[in-house]
Formats: C-alpha cells, sequence, structure tokens
C-alpha cells in the first residue's frame, strides 16, 4: 500500500512540472515583457519541462528494472 502513496507523489510532481513549465511559457509571450523576463520564463519553462521528462526516464527505467 504504502508504493501507491510514493507514486501519487510522483504523479503529483510530475503534474507540477508540466503545469509550471506551461505556466512560464504563457507568460513569456505576454508583450509588457522585457527581453530579460522572456529569457527567464523561457529558461523556466525548459528546465520544469525537462525535469519533468527525466522523471518520466526514470519511473521507465525503474519498471525495466523491477520486472
Amino acid at each position: 500500500m504504502l508504493i501507491l502513496a510514493y507514486f501519487f507523489v510522483f504523479l503529483v510532481g510530475l503534474v507540477t512540472c508540466f503545469k509550471e513549465a506551461k505556466k512560464a511559457w504563457l507568460c513569456q509571450k505576454l508583450t509588457q515583457n522585457t527581453s530579460h523576463q522572456k529569457r527567464g520564463f523561457i529558461l523556466k519553462a525548459l528546465c520544469s519541462a525537462s525535469i519533468g521528462c527525466l522523471g518520466i526516464g526514470g519511473l521507465v527505467q525503474a519498471t525495466v528494472g523491477v520486472f
């Protein structure tokens, strides 16, 4: 039963990563931002999305190792 709790927390973390990436990407498109702020939002979006993708990759590696 404890493994389900860990899996749930992992999924919540993945959803949060991709939500943050989407929010940062949408904020970057606002016209009142300076170029420095836009670069910061792009970097934040890319970092959040890459952490989410790496998390999915880690989950795949863990399942391959188990089976």
